[in-house]
């Protein structure tokens, strides 16, 4: 099912989600960073986040073993339906045994000695079937198909639910490494600002406008936006290769991710309390502990079954063969017969209070189960409340880096125009770069702040993949 619903105006903000919120660079201007800039030579794979995400589903090692687990499921519900059918068992023996006595007894229990020591040689066979059918058993068998059932819905939702967190943990490292290029982009343009301030010092120190001091100055400027260039490209490329490990595609040898950025949105478009419902019907957190609250239900009734009689039908058939040396040795075809037939009933007279405490033991996990749900609806709604403060906090503090950002803008552009006059000083301008160059990184940073910030809400939410259109049902046919 998806999300429908949440956002008021979902046309406004897109499908509120990261993935679609790509809106343009925002630094348009700025030197593309391209592919070959991820370390590795050849052809490189250029990501989306949807890409990303779909390779995560496939490849995953975390999520791969979420599903292996699942195959048990089958396994599980066969043995709990086998209960309802009788037991079969056939056998074959045979042998060959010797006897060899040098001594006997006689009527009076006196040892005699035997005058011709012989080794007597006898072998037999034996052929048996029996089939054993439980007719009744309080209801028992039931409630354990029951219990692999739930037991199985329970595991369906933990691997949707552990895929829900990759996918959240994917996303994140995508947006890291979209920040990471981001950052290296703004930093080549500052890059570019310095070789220009550092041109005109130099064409003012022709000029003997400035000093020699001022024109080092400006240099300095330079050499230090380049170790910062350096630093901004090592931090991209290890954020390609956690992305790498996030999704876990071994066909991914080089990657890099694409352009666009997050666009972020005022969070009075979302309905939180629409989105509280939806998490609270649909979560994998909260199906899973109402599946854990069904198998502690079904144990319970399993328990109380035990203080019912028992009926059970059986019944067996052989035949054997018995003759001298090796006679009777692998006999296919024995001549005497004999079975039988029988019914029983067993009747739970007292069993020194072990199927009470048991019963009993069933009973307070159920309660437990009930009182971990109500617990987990509590915690559920609370993350997602706490996450949409983030949110709000992160878009308040979006606009006031903005505006931040519009204000050293302006001042540098009205510092190098006075600089140029002479009636700025190099240490006025550098100071008027420094502001500049920190407003343009904290509103880059704020971007994608705003961009985890909303990530953490849908992940708190439960429907990552919902929103990324991945099916997370985990239904296995």
């Amino acid at each position: 099912m998806r999300a429908q619903g949440i956002c008021p105006t979902r046309e406004a903000v897109g499908r509120g989600m990261l993935f679609l919120f790509a809106a343009g660079v925002v630094f348009a201007g700025g030197q593309r960073v391209d592919a070959q800039e991820a370390g590795r030579d050849g052809e490189v794979t250029v990501l989306t986040l949807q890409d990303a995400l779909r390779r995560a589903a496939e490849y995953n090692p975390q999520y791969r073993q979420a599903v292996n687990r699942m195959d048990l499921a089958e396994p599980q519900r066969r043995e709990a339906l086998g209960r309802f059918l009788p037991d079969l068992s056939v056998s074959y023996r045979t042998g060959q045994n010797f006897r060899r006595e040098s001594t006997a007894l006689d009527f009076f229990g006196q040892p005699l000695e035997n005058p011709e020591v012989r080794t007597i040689t006898s072998s037999s066979t034996s052929q048996s079937a029996s089939l054993g059918v439980q007719l009744f058993s309080g209801g028992s068998r039931f409630h354990q198909l029951g219990q692999a059932r739930a037991q199985a819905h329970a595991d369906r939702l933990s691997a949707s639910r552990e895929l829900n967190s990759i996918l959240g943990e994917v996303q994140r490292q995508f947006l890291i490494a979209q920040r990471q290029k981001a950052r290296l982009e703004v930093e080549l343009e500052l890059l570019a600002a310095r070789e220009r301030d550092v041109e005109l010092t130099t064409r003012l120190f022709e000029l003997a406008s400035i000093g020699r001091s001022d024109l080092l100055a400006t240099e300095l400027e330079l050499e230090t936006q380049r170790l910062t260039v350096n630093t901004a490209r090592a931090n991209f490329q290890k954020g390609l290769l956690a992305l790498r490990k996030a999704i876990g595609d071994p066909a991914l040898t080089a990657l890099d991710v694409e352009q666009r950025q997050p666009e972020p949105f005022d969070p009075g478009d979302l309905d939180v309390d629409g989105l509280v419902d939806l998490a609270l019907r649909e979560s994998p957190t909260i199906g899973a502990a109402n599946a854990a609250l069904e198998v502690s239900r079904a144990a319970l009734n399993g328990q109380r079954s035990d203080r019912w009689p028992t009926l059970s039908l059986s019944t067996s058939i052989s035949r054997g063969s018995y003759g001298p040396d090796g006679t009777e040795l692998f006999a296919f075809d024995p001549e005497d017969f004999n079975g039988g037939l029988s019914l029983s009933v067993s009747i739970p007279v007292f069993s020194r209070f072990t199927t009470s405490r048991a019963i009993a033991a069933a009973d307070v996990e159920l309660r437990n189960a009930n009182e971990t749900l109500r617990q987990t609806e509590l915690e559920l709604e609370e993350q997602i409340r706490a996450r949409y403060v983030d949110l709000e906090a992160a878009w308040a503090s979006l606009r006031e880096r903005a505006r931040r950002l519009e204000i050293a803008t302006e001042r540098l552009d009205i510092v190098q125009e006075e600089y140029r006059l002479a009636t700025k000083s190099i240490e006025d301008l550098r100071a008027a770069i420094r502001e500049e160059a920190s407003a343009l990184r904290d509103a880059l940073d704020q971007r994608f702040e705003f961009a985890g910030a909303l990530l953490g809400l849908y992940e708190a939410a439960g429907i990552v993949g919902q929103e990324a259109g991945i099916d997370t049902s985990m239904d296995r046919n």
